[in-house]
């Protein structure tokens, strides 16, 4: 029998992909903070970022499931991580795909992300 927790990524691997991802993410909103007017706050593993029209998308850590969960105004992911990118649980896309389409859609600009 296959044991579900030998599949798991160890805390230490998960901790550095999430710093790794978090980081990346603020980059890249902090190539448009000053066009498309969007503000994000961090605390614990907890990402909210706000729009202009108040609308917001919030990331944070699922650390039990080793997922990267985001919430956008349309719908909620859920990540795992596999071959090397965050993988949604339910549609196969990855991470930054639907990431960058509900920043442009919430922001109402066409943004694009540098992924690595």
């Amino acid at each position: 029998m296959h044991n579900n927790k030998d599949t798991m990524l160890k805390y230490s691997k998960y901790y550095k992909l999430l710093d790794h991802l978090f980081q990346k993410i603020e980059d890249n909103l902090n190539l448009y903070s000053n066009d498309a007017e969007i503000d994000y706050e961090i605390q614990n593993y907890v990402m909210t970022i706000t729009f202009i029209n108040k609308s917001s998308i919030i990331i944070n850590k699922q650390e039990l499931l080793r997922q990267v969960w985001l919430a956008t105004s349309k719908n909620g992911y859920h990540f795992n991580y596999k071959d090397h990118q965050w993988i949604c649980n339910r549609s196969k896309r990855n991470f930054w795909d639907i990431f960058q389409h509900a920043c442009s859609i919430q922001s109402k600009k066409q943004l694009f992300f540098l992924k690595q």
